[in-house]
């Protein structure tokens, strides 16, 4: 569905089995018009079993209660226990001893689960989608272009049987949603599909001119926008990167503004870096002192990179080791 004029998205990044996501519920309800959760609700190194069964029934729970307002988006960790391919199951992390009842999880949440989101032409996904995987798309179900649509493929997604030997069941469209590359292992090629692919692959071949994306943690305190020119038209497309670390950035997108500024992705290699060493050094400072406290941590962190990011910073990379 295309929504006309602005909107303002709040956009709660890969969850993985973490609480973080409720820190949603404190946003006043007026300062938003949707929210969306960018998937991979399972597979965590942190939080284990029941935590993470019990954590994505507390979000179906939560997105039921106003379905209108709330979108739950499907991620690669996801599919990968709704897969029946040969190679569905590739994902770092995969819970073999779990799969069953993470599917079943999965499959009673499927009237909830879309693969994008649409909003004033920006496209809200896991991964994103490259115009390399559209045409496939195109191809394997027979259409022309101005059939396509976001619609389209989440009902697509819906109608699919998961069961080999049904009149329903798709081998090919899922392999499409699998990792579908030949290079790149994590993905990070224009062949990939909208749980895939990565920010650099997509900039180059992206659909869609503005796409908002989870699945690669570029963040630190932020949002991150990263723009490159298309490698066949010119154009520049822009990503909205919104995971991190500890999937604990959350923020409101404006459809209209998007509220972040945008980069090359060698300016953002250049901040990455210089963030990372400063964060590092303080690190080194505060740990040199026998008995030091998170006051003193987020300090040096304000007078480095202002407050609100202070406290995002020490969460993300002081308070595990304090």
């Amino acid at each position: 569905m295309r929504y006309n004029g602005r909107m303002k998205v709040l956009v709660v990044p890969d969850v993985h089995g973490s609480r973080e996501w409720e820190v949603v519920k404190t946003f006043p309800q007026d300062s938003y018009d949707r929210i969306v959760f960018m998937g991979d609700y399972f597979d965590a190194w942190e939080n284990k079993w029941p935590e993470q069964g019990e954590n994505f029934e507390a979000i179906c729970a939560f997105v039921r209660q106003d379905p209108e307002r709330r979108k739950a988006l499907l991620g690669n960790h996801d599919w990968s226990y709704l897969s029946a391919t040969v190679y569905g199951a590739g994902c770092s992390g995969h819970q073999n001893a779990r799969s069953g009842i993470i599917e079943s999880l999965l499959i009673s949440a499927r009237d909830i689960l879309d693969l994008a989101f649409e909003a004033d032409g920006v496209v809200f996904s896991h991964g994103g989608f490259s115009k390399t995987w559209v045409a496939t798309i195109l191809k394997l179900f027979n259409m022309n272009s101005s059939e396509w649509s976001i619609d389209f493929l989440n009902k697509t997604w819906r109608s699919l049987s998961l069961q080999k030997g049904d009149a329903a069941f798709n081998y090919e469209f899922e392999e499409l949603l699998d990792w579908h590359g030949y290079f790149s292992g994590s993905g990070n090629e224009v062949t990939q599909g909208p749980l895939w692919i990565r920010p650099e692959a997509l900039l180059r071949d992206a659909y869609y001119r503005t796409q908002v994306v989870g699945h690669t943690e570029y963040c630190l305190g932020d949002f991150v926008a990263l723009t490159d020119k298309d490698m066949k038209t010119g154009r520049e497309n822009v990503v909205v990167a919104t995971d991190s670390k500890r999937h604990q950035v959350f923020g409101i997108i404006d459809t209209n503004s998007l509220g972040v500024q945008p980069m090359t992705l060698v300016e953002f290699n250049s901040f990455y870096k210089k963030t990372m060493k400063k964060i590092n050094d303080i690190k080194s400072q505060v740990g040199g002192e026998p008995n030091w406290s998170q006051e003193n941590a987020t300090q040096k962190l304000a007078a480095a990179f202002g407050q609100p990011l202070a406290s995002r910073y020490y969460k993300a990379f002081f308070e595990e080791e304090k």
